[in-house]
């Protein structure tokens, strides 16, 4: 599917010097003009969804929403493993904030293991992201469904 997704994309930003009677009369870049739109609605929609699924999800345990981001902006998105990551941190900036306002007010932060805490998920969060733009794709596809898988697994036994 994404070497046809390719192909046709290939075609369509093709440049060809056309007359505009051709042009009008080139049913076939029209068609592909409004399937393009078709598309893109359709996945702006899903991206929608998701992003609701996501932050209930993310809201109710607190975690998991950027593990289950990133599969939606690489499936849906069609974007690569490692811009998939990234843009994924990025969406999860806004719902975390959220999510800090209302534990907050509720009362349900403790303050005790806060900074300490913050300080290594700071640390590491600049590691990682250096270490992102450094593995394989492919190793990262596969060392991060693996920790997907593992999570899972822990989770049920």
């Amino acid at each position: 599917m994404a070497k046809a997704y390719s192909a046709k994309w290939e075609q369509a930003v093709q440049i060809k010097p056309k007359t505009i009677k051709e042009f009008e009369e080139d049913k076939s870049t029209r068609k592909f003009e409004v399937e393009g739109k078709k598309s893109k609605a359709k996945q702006l929609v899903l991206f929608a969804f998701f992003g609701i699924l996501i932050g209930g999800i993310n809201g109710l345990f607190g975690a998991g929403g950027g593990m289950l981001a990133v599969p939606v902006l690489s499936f849906v998105g069609k974007l690569d493993d490692r811009r998939a990551h990234a843009t994924a941190i990025l969406v999860m900036l806004p719902l975390c904030l959220a999510s800090t306002v209302v534990y907050m007010l509720s009362n349900t932060v403790d303050f005790a293991v806060l900074i300490p805490t913050a300080i290594g998920v700071f640390v590491g969060g600049i590691v990682g992201a250096k270490l992102l733009g450094l593995l394989n794709e492919n190793l990262l596809f596969f060392v991060f469904y693996s920790l997907m898988l593992i999570a899972g697994l822990k989770m049920l036994y």
